[in-house]
């Protein structure tokens, strides 16, 4: 086969035409713009008409007759389409060519062609010979194909962006069309544009459907455009909402159709409702707080004023709209009485929230004041500009009073309205610190006599009349000066500014005297009260406040000891009142010891005098306090302090859990030792010391067996009935009853008789002058009888000579304990030397 670009060849007619026909043929190729070729494919030679080279701008007599002129011109992309395309021809493939290419222009543009031609002669042997063929500029039409692709793809991106779904309905063959997006929408999945009529019909929600039905029916017949929302429901039973619009188009060459588009619009829906929600939250929110909430424009002008803020302002929201805050809101400090400026302003200006830091008065227009809290924030737009600004304003005056009282509360004894012993000391601390051009001051410690007699006897009514009462004439007595408190009870404190110690005891005298003077008219009987007063004078920087009131509380302590309703000042070198802060820090300092594990416990053999059965080792368990530095402090330096302080039923218990948990274990390896643990009246008043001797017990698996209390007689005297229901229970356990310091009460044998004890402990004031007192020998031969009588243990305290001994024997006392027979050691030494084991 001939190469087509060796084939196009000029063929010259035989016949010369008619110069006419040739004209009407030049002229209408030209005016259909039309380019002819002629190619002889034997010679390769083409002709192309004027037309042709017109069409890519060139003259008649340029270019030539090249055959493959045409090559050297066409678009590299285009060049092997239209090869194949007359190769295929010429084979004998197609009928003819018809294909589309382009060519360059002269002036460099491309010019598309529509090129259609066909074999016109063949030789003898029916081989082509010759083909002729035109080209039609089709430039135009390319670049409106062109522009309406690119149109086509912006509106499909535009649907695609909107997720709009189209869809047409043709009148005449009832047939439906849906896009894919319409599909998408609708939930019915791919497939073809095609749709049964049905399909819109059987997925309208039938709440709508009769609603959605009937408007399109109208577009139908009116041809009025339409547009609404209604819900669909999908297959899978989600339902959506779906704005539709829909068209009726009318054309003359064609049937009528119905277009529509629809836009899934659940979103928005969805969003709508919510924000409405939230409005009216908002709304029914701010219509039932308590806070007034006004807004503002950027002019500071009101906007909008909720119910509370009308009955705060006294004044109904239509009044206030439109009208400056400033003019409305009428605020003065609180405490200084300044005129203070809106919030709004200042929040719209900073951009910025702004909370006022005073403490703000509303004046109403009724002339009532009400303490407020306001707080103002700006409002922004979408590109962030200020459009205005909302104000919260609170009404705190009850809120504010209750603080007031609460504060005062704080601070106050309810019951007097004086200062509380915290405020006291704060109080007394400033004004030591500020008071100017004064030499000293001096603290009086009051302590009412009497009161708690009264108190106990007629009840609290009666004993909180009388502290008002007290109060009162305090207040009368003292000068204004003055700075009282209530440190607790009926216990008082006064800090008094003085020139010398004379003042001070002047002061002192007529508080005392007004004290007295007191008549409480309670039940048909006068009840009075006295008052004893401790004065210490701060004439010493180095004092802390601490020290100042215990010096003044030791002192009136004396005061007291002396015979009550009298003064007292603390001396720091001699007097009573030294000595009672020396008992007030020695209960400070068992404290201490207590936490810094300064106490220990020590133990005292108690040894057989006369010949008995008993071969056990009973050793009485004493205690010993430590300093910083180890010296040992004996128990008569702290006791009395622990016993005047309450502090005694600390001590028993530590001495308790202590030794049974640490020697608990040593003392039952022996078969023959037993421990004595004294009991004060503190402890024996605790409602729950046998719960915790019997936990301690459990706990270090103590016998009770091992185990004597000793109880004082004085202690069983004042406390029977708890000591008589201890001494029933312990004795139930196992555990023995030892009565300590018998002998020093009146009728000592009487309560023999209350108590079932073990043993008898004779109070050594008997045993230490036994040798020199025939009185003190009989009553110790009186107390051994009774205790035979009774079948119990007796026991003389204090032994320290030979002398001693030998009459107890006599006098038939089976057991001694005291510095004779064994001095007080450490338990811990004590067990090692008896031979326990671990």
């Amino acid at each position: 086969m001939t190469d087509v670009r060796n084939m196009r060849l000029h063929s010259r007619l035989h016949t010369a035409p008619d110069k006419a026909e040739a004209n009407r043929w030049s002229f209408a190729l030209e005016s259909a713009g039309l380019g002819v070729w002629d190619s002889n494919l034997v010679t390769g030679q083409c002709y192309y008409s004027s037309t042709w080279k017109k069409m890519l701008g060139y003259r008649e007599d340029e270019l030539g007759d090249r055959g493959d002129l045409w090559l050297t011109l066409i678009h590299p992309d285009d060049r092997q389409r239209a090869i194949e395309s007359g190769e295929r021809h010429i084979s004998g493939e197609t009928t003819q060519i018809e294909t589309e290419f382009r060519l360059r222009h002269k002036d460099g543009h491309w010019v598309w062609v529509l090129d259609r031609g066909r074999v016109v002669e063949w030789d003898d042997a029916g081989k082509p010979t010759r083909m002729i063929g035109v080209q039609t500029d089709i430039t135009d039409q390319k670049n409106a194909e062109h522009h309406l692709t690119l149109l086509n793809e912006r509106v499909q991106l535009a649907l695609d962006a909107g997720q709009v779904g189209l869809w047409h309905f043709n009148i005449e063959t009832e047939t439906v069309l849906w896009d894919r997006r319409m599909r998408e929408i609708f939930g019915i999945g791919p497939g073809p544009e095609e749709v049964p009529r049905v399909t819109w019909h059987k997925l309208l929600h039938p709440d709508d459907a009769a609603m959605a039905e009937r408007a399109i029916e109208d577009t139908f017949k009116t041809g009025a455009p339409m547009k609404m929302s209604y819900r669909i429901v999908k297959p899978n039973g989600e339902i959506r909402h779906v704005f539709a619009l829909a068209r009726l188009v009318r054309q003359e060459s064609v049937a009528h159709m119905l277009i529509g588009s629809i836009w899934d619009i659940t979103e928005q829906v969805l969003n709508a409702e919510a924000l409405a929600r939230e409005k009216d939250l908002y709304r029914v929110t701010l219509q039932s707080i308590g806070d007034a909430v006004l807004t503002t424009d950027v002019e500071d002008r009101v906007t909008f004023a909720n119910p509370a803020a009308e009955r705060l302002l006294l004044r109904d929201a239509t009044s206030l709209i439109g009208l400056p805050v400033g003019n409305i809101l009428n605020l003065i400090d609180e405490g200084t009485g300044n005129i203070l400026t809106s919030a709004t302003r200042r929040a719209m200006e900073s951009r910025s929230t702004v909370d006022r830091e005073e403490n703000a008065l509303l004046v109403r227009s009724d002339g009532e004041r009400r303490s407020i809290r306001d707080l103002a924030s700006p409002i922004f737009n979408a590109t962030g500009a200020v459009t205005g600004s909302v104000l919260v304003v609170q009404d705190v005056t009850t809120a504010r009073h209750l603080q007031r009282e609460l504060s005062h509360a704080a601070t106050h004894d309810a019951l007097t309205g004086l200062l509380n012993r915290r405020a006291f000391e704060l109080a007394t601390s400033s004004a030591i610190e500020q008071a100017p051009g004064v030499t000293c001051h001096a603290l009086l410690y009051i302590d009412l006599d009497r009161f708690k007699m009264v108190n106990d006897t007629l009840g609290h009514a009666a004993g909180d009349a009388l502290l008002k009462m007290a109060t009162s004439s305090m207040k009368n007595a003292l000068p204004n000066e003055a700075i009282l408190g209530r440190l607790g009870g009926d216990e008082f404190a006064a800090l008094i500014p003085i020139s010398d110690f004379e003042y001070a005891e002047q002061v002192a005298a007529q508080l005392i005297g007004e004290i007295r003077e007191i008549r409480l008219d309670w039940g048909g009987k006068i009840q009075e009260i006295g008052a004893s007063i401790g004065i210490a004078v701060l004439d010493d920087a180095e004092l802390t406040l601490s020290e100042i009131i215990a010096r003044a509380d030791a002192a009136c302590y004396a005061a007291k000891a002396e015979g009550r309703n009298r003064t007292a000042i603390y001396d720091p070198d001699t007097g009573a009142a030294r000595q009672n802060l020396a008992s007030i820090q020695a209960a400070s300092g068992i404290l201490e010891a207590l936490s810094a594990g300064r106490l220990e416990v020590y133990g005292q053999q108690i040894r057989e005098i006369s010949d008995t059965t008993d071969h056990v080792v009973y050793i009485e368990i004493l205690s010993r306090m430590t300093t910083n530095d180890g010296t040992v402090i004996p128990p008569s330096e702290f006791i009395p302090a622990a016993e005047r302080f309450g502090l005694m039923g600390v001590i028993d218990r530590w001495i308790i859990q202590h030794t049974l948990e640490t020697y608990g274990h040593r003392l039952m390896t022996m078969d023959n030792v037993s421990i004595a643990i004294n009991l004060s009246a503190n402890t024996i008043s605790d409602p729950t010391l046998w719960s915790f001797l019997q936990s301690i017990m459990e706990q270090t698996n103590v016998a009770p067996s091992r185990l004597i209390f000793e109880i004082t007689e004085t202690t069983a005297v004042n406390n029977y009935e708890v000591a008589e229901q201890f001494v029933r229970k312990a004795r139930a356990a196992g555990c023995r009853i030892s009565l300590d310091d018998f002998g020093a009460g009146l009728s000592s044998f009487g309560y023999l008789h209350h108590f079932n004890v073990d043993s008898i402990k004779i109070d050594g004031a008997f045993i230490e002058k036994l040798s020199n007192s025939r009185l003190n020998q009989a009553v110790v031969a009186s107390i051994g009888g009774v205790a035979r009588e009774l079948g119990v243990d007796v026991v003389a305290e204090h032994v320290e000579d030979t002398d001693a001994v030998t009459i107890l024997r006599s006098l038939g006392i089976g057991y001694g304990q005291g510095f004779l027979f064994h001095r007080p050691q450490p338990l811990e030494i004590l067990l090692h030397d008896l031979g326990a084991r671990d």
